[in-house]
């Protein structure tokens, strides 16, 4: 059960990491691949598994939004996070 706990807290952690830069709910993933990029990395946890999750989530999302410049950023986002 504590695990699901965990689990569920990472989830929503990953999430507000992807979605944390899409500021407009009209961004373009255009717009979005631009704001990444001046803010740099994601910043380490110290939690490994966590760190490797925020990782692959953010590669998720710029190879989405690299892929589709004028998709919708927040649409983007839910995609890569629900699959």
């Amino acid at each position: 059960m504590r695990a699901i706990y965990l689990l569920s807290a990472a989830a929503l952690f990953v999430a507000g990491a992807a979605n944390a830069q899409v500021t407009d709910p009209n961004m373009t993933c255009e717009a979005y691949l631009k704001v990444a990029a001046a803010a740099g990395p994601t910043p380490k946890t110290g939690d490994a598994a966590l760190d490797k999750m925020s990782a692959e989530v953010d590669a998720k999302m710029n190879a989405y939004c690299k892929a589709n410049p004028k998709a919708n950023a927040m649409e983007a986002a839910a995609k890569v996070l629900g699959g």
